[in-house]
């Protein structure tokens, strides 16, 4: 991997960070989950994850180590992010002077994404803590083989959203292509897009996947700048998880219709039985 003007790398400097997941959290889990997004990811002696570029995750053999991971990564750096950018992931609180870039920002992405999922958190190298909450990343898609036409959208939705509204459809729409608009309190919504898939990697394996359906849940908020937050307050954080409640609702009720898998923003598959 080269590095681009403005950051900096070399061969034989490495980092660690830590990734901290509860005790209870398998080895089994967290290398499936990584194979979502990196299917080439292997397990070899002593349990290490090998992630590729010259990256690892390496459980803690230490009796209290259940749950924790160091992540071994290459050191690349670039200049800091100017403070109006947005940084929900708290990297320019963390790394004031130099942001993780290339390989080492995209293994601590993955850290970050596992973190979030498993309830757990990450700490950099200079032992700044990164705890993700659980509800930052609220949307939902569901992949199927199967197409709605928007007529048959509504009419799926409306027990359980009678306020959701098909958004304008020329009469030669074709199955895929189309939004609808699910209203929630205080000026929110929930778009529900409908097109091609973006063929994810956790499902790489599947025949279907190259004709594979979209429904994306995409939860938009009043003010865009929200996204950019890391620590929500109590309000923020009960509407983030009332509207991912909905979103989930809505994507167990389309993958009974339709069937196929519930993928998270970020790739990671979700259980649609902890949806429901």
């Amino acid at each position: 991997m080269t590095a681009p003007v403005g950051a900096s790398v070399e061969e034989s400097t490495r980092t660690q960070h830590r990734l901290q997941l509860p005790r209870g959290t398998s080895a089994e889990d967290v290398l499936a989950m990584v194979r979502n997004v990196r299917p080439a990811a292997q397990r070899g002696a002593g349990g290490v994850i090998e992630l590729g570029d010259a990256a690892r995750l390496v459980p803690d053999p230490s009796p209290r180590g259940a749950g924790r991971w160091t992540l071994d990564t290459p050191r690349v750096r670039e200049d800091a992010a100017p403070a109006a950018l947005p940084d929900a992931r708290g990297y320019g609180r963390a790394f004031p002077e130099a942001l993780p870039f290339g390989v080492e920002r995209e293994t601590l992405d993955l850290a970050w994404s596992l973190s979030r999922r498993l309830l757990g958190a990450v700490v950099t190298d200079d032992g700044v803590r990164l705890e993700p909450h659980p509800f930052q990343v609220r949307d939902l898609t569901v992949v199927s083989p199967h197409a709605l036409a928007p007529e048959s959208l509504a009419q799926l939705l409306a027990p359980l959203e009678p306020e959701a509204e098909i958004d304008e459809v020329p009469a030669d729409t074709p199955r895929s292509g189309y939004s609808a608009t699910l209203p929630l309190p205080g000026r929110e919504s929930v778009a529900v897009r409908v097109g091609l898939s973006a063929r994810p990697a956790a499902l790489r394996e599947l025949r279907w996947l190259e004709d594979a359906v979209d429904y994306e849940l995409v939860h938009l908020t009043a003010d865009p700048e929200e996204d950019a937050v890391e620590v929500p307050d109590a309000e923020t954080a009960a509407r983030w998880q009332n509207a991912y409640r909905r979103i989930g609702l809505i994507a167990a009720l389309l993958t009974g219709a339709v069937g196929g898998y519930v993928v998270d923003l970020e790739g990671f598959l979700v259980d649609p039985a902890d949806l429901a």
